[in-house]
């Protein structure tokens, strides 16, 4: 499996570098120019493009791009698949804990399309969710071809070879898989992890030309401040550690307005009545008007409103960390930001999450850095007795609200400070990154109720994402723990079929199988129970032979439920555990691809299974178990 690991980083520092292409082809076809280029710029070649076209609109041409895009992503999603709408880590988690970590190898197509038209018509959008996407259906195609157990693991090595990639940032992309899609810390996911991420960084380096320290340092740190860069360390620590823990808390209430206006857009554009491929181009065209607006209200051109709110954003960034932009334009656009990229996820384009919430983050704290040192300043002119008392530059602020927003929105506080530390290279920001993240972390979730940016929209699709306290489960499939021989009614049997099945097998539920062996409906004895007008056990218990009325005489399946919830050999048993538990059921059926049933979960088998865990890996740990509210109750009973 290492080898396989060491492959799946290669394709995904290739997916990272062609999606960055792919990204910056469409920019030249609708601007001319790479928007918020970072450390790489692409300028290969000079092509037509949409916005000298339309230069005859004047600034109308900014409302209209953005619309043109969203309406080609919309047909693009028509055409290929819903899998591709917003960020693709929900995806990735969805298929980790619902499908045992299958993913379409073809998404990763349909997203590089989409995702790329998106960003590059100014939708404000990231590209890492995109890649994570990307890279995981690397992995999930390579998991095909193992055993159903390593899917997961290399799925999620796909992931963080594509944060690896994209972030030029391997000790990030590692633990953004441990952290967020397994959310556990055996030694062999952790070496498949750490190869991926590995070589997926050197592809991407190689390639891009980044440098050995980290790819976007060069940007966001050298080169401000007349070139001696920023360095990020408390000057009087005793006054700062408490600005740090006030910033926390704000940037804890901040990640939950993120997380709650982009999914509260989203009902929006879910209640819009029009068709599903014209909702992208409603958000660009949105996104546009926000884009003039500002200009108006910031006394600002159309073309400046635009740089600053259109594409990835670390341009603005970065003119963010050097100081550049005034209190107000700073706060400003930390609210604009939140609408622009609101806009653009909610109406079902293509693309991530995670640089729109770092813009966010850094404008939330350069604002909050600013505010800080005109306070203090203030209070040395003001009490002549009080010593002038120095803090960091609102640059420093800048980047641990970077972090600390992606921290509690993603609830993810060591990823962020890796992130953040890779993206720098500071090691001295590392101590306020701590504090803000887990503080940010800690508010977020009080606030969401334990969701995040990505479980919110699991819930959204149905599937929530909980914490569970319970015992090494989380290492067993389905069919680790299935009774393979599987008794079955087939269609048109009686009643009394089924009487005489439950008398001789003791079961207290039996699938229902049409001619072709396909499962079509289960039957229970609580169901035989509602049906019958003579008592089923006595019936079962004391009589050797059955002779029910011809009233009683139905088909099972026109008695039993034929709304079943299945789940393939590979779901993850925490799975199956908290879906009997929401639904009240006893036993779940075992279907393969062609809904055949190939064995039945029952509580019993459930029960045995962790009766047969190792004591010493029974400690209490918090695990992730998927529960599905939205799925109809069914008649299988404990």
């Amino acid at each position: 499996m290492n080898l396989i690991a060491i492959v799946i980083g290669v394709i995904a520092g290739l997916g990272a570098v062609i999606f960055r292409l792919s990204i910056w082809a469409a920019q030249e076809v609708f601007f001319g120019q790479e928007l918020n280029p970072g450390s790489v710029q692409f300028n290969l070649i000079d092509i037509p493009n949409v916005y000298a076209a339309l230069s005859f609109l004047g600034p109308l041409e900014l409302l209209l791009i953005p619309t043109i895009g969203g309406l080609l992503v919309g047909i693009v999603i028509k055409f290929t698949t819903t899998e591709v709408k917003g960020s693709g880590v929900p995806k990735v988690m969805e298929s980790m804990l619902v499908r045992g970590g299958k993913i379409d190898p073809k998404i990763s197509v349909y997203k590089t399309v989409a995702s790329s038209i998106a960003i590059g018509s100014g939708g404000s959008l990231g590209r890492e969710g995109p890649i994570i996407q990307i890279g995981s259906a690397a992995g999930s195609f390579f998991g095909r071809f193992m055993d159903q157990k390593y899917t997961r693991t290399l799925v999620a090595a796909g992931a963080a070879a594509g944060i690896a990639g994209t972030f030029n940032a391997p000790l990030a992309g590692v633990m953004f898989a441990l952290e967020i899609l397994l959310a556990e810390y055996y030694l062999q996911n952790v070496i498949v992890v750490v190869l991926a991420s590995v070589m997926s960084t050197a592809v991407a380096r190689t390639i891009l030309q980044f440098t050995p320290s980290p790819g976007v340092q060069e940007f966001l740190v050298h080169g401000v401040n007349n070139g001696n860069g920023i360095h990020y360390h408390m000057l009087t620590p005793a006054l700062e550690f408490p600005l740090y823990i006030v910033l926390g808390f704000v940037i804890g209430v901040i990640g939950a307005v993120i997380v709650k206006t982009l999914y509260g857009t989203e009902h929006v554009f879910d209640r819009l009545d029009v068709p599903e491929y014209v909702k992208p181009a409603v958000g660009g065209l949105l996104l546009g008007g926000t884009v003039l607006l500002s200009a108006v209200f910031l006394h600002e051109t159309p073309i400046t409103t635009a740089d600053w709110l259109f594409g990835v954003g670390y341009t603005t960034i970065h003119t963010a960390i050097a100081g550049h932009l005034s209190l107000q334009v700073i706060l400003a656009l930390a609210l604009l930001k939140l609408l622009a990229f609101s806009f653009s996820v909610g109406s079902g384009s293509s693309g991530g999450v995670f640089s729109p919430g770092l813009y966010i983050g850094a404008m939330v704290g350069g604002g909050f850095g600013i505010l800080s040192g005109i306070l203090f300043t203030d209070i040395s002119h003001t009490f002549a007795f009080i010593p002038a008392l120095a803090i960091a530059g609102a640059g420093a602020y800048a980047l641990v609200g970077m972090g600390g927003v992606f921290a509690a929105t993603a609830r993810a506080p060591l990823t962020a400070t890796l992130v953040i530390f890779e993206l720098t290279g500071q090691y001295t920001i590392i101590l306020p990154l701590l504090v803000v993240t887990v503080i940010g972390s800690i508010v977020t979730q009080r606030l969401l109720n334990r969701g995040t940016i990505f479980t919110e929209k699991l819930r959204e699709l149905g599937i929530t994402v909980q914490e569970r306290r319970i015992g090494s489960l989380e290492d067993l499939c389905a069919k680790d723990v299935m009774t393979t021989k599987v008794d079955t009614l087939s269609v048109g049997a009686s009643c009394e079929d089924a009487l005489m099945m439950f008398q001789q097998t003791k079961h207290h539920g039996l699938p229902i199988v049409d001619e072709d062996g396909s499962l079509v409906g289960i039957i229970t004895l609580t169901d035989l129970e509602s049906e019958l007008t003579n008592s089923i056990i006595h019936t079962i218990e004391g009589r050797e032979e059955i002779d029910l009325p011809d009233e009683d005489r139905s088909p099972v399946e026109k008695i039993g439920s034929t709304d079943v919830l299945t789940v393939p050999p590979s779901a993850n048993l925490l799975s199956v555990v908290d879906i009997m538990e929401k639904l009240d059921v006893g036993r779940i059926p075992i279907v393969d691809e062609a809904n055949h049933p190939v064995g039945i979960v029952t509580r019993s088998d459930i029960l045995d299974a962790y009766d047969n865990v190792p004591e010493l890996s029974r400690n209490e740990v918090e695990i992730p178990v998927v529960t599905d509210p939205k799925l109809p109750n069914t008649s299988a009973d404990k």
